[in-house]
């Protein structure tokens, strides 16, 4: 006879929420990611946000993390938008004859030229990571 009797609350509070993001990612094309300013975030988006301090700080159990990149969780967004954005310059390189050069003033690049601008402004800092500069000439830039 089983009666569901709960032993770590910890435990079934942090599955609650996984489930609950499951079905974010099921809705959002598998990516598990909660917006600031979404209703579900002041719970969920801030435990999202611990997941990721706790990745960082080598302190998230292996089986947790393992399940949360099964959904598509994101644990460094910054990494995340610098792969999208690598990936639309990727994309006109490719349109452009291997040359991936975004003008500013385009509307339609706006915020990716401004991204291109501040690779450059970092790479002559010397501040740009070796691997994100080795995969920028890649591609042209």
């Amino acid at each position: 006879l089983e009666i569901g009797f709960v032993f770590d609350l910890y435990d079934a509070a942090w599955d609650q929420r996984l489930k609950k993001l499951r079905l974010i990612a099921e809705d959002n094309g598998g990516k598990a990611h909660v917006v600031e300013g979404d209703p579900v975030w002041s719970v969920l988006g801030r435990w999202c946000t611990w997941q990721g301090v706790l990745e960082r700080r080598g302190e998230l159990l292996a089986g947790r993390k393992a399940r949360l990149l099964e959904i598509g969780f994101v644990f460094d967004l910054y990494d995340a938008a610098w792969d999208q954005r690598l990936k639309k310059l990727r994309l006109i390189a490719e349109d452009n004859g291997g040359k991936a050069h975004v003008v500013e003033g385009d509307p339609v690049w706006s915020v990716l030229g401004r991204w291109c601008t501040w690779q450059g402004v970092l790479e002559r800092r010397g501040e740009l990571l070796a691997g994100r500069k080795a995969r920028l000439l890649e591609i042209g830039f």
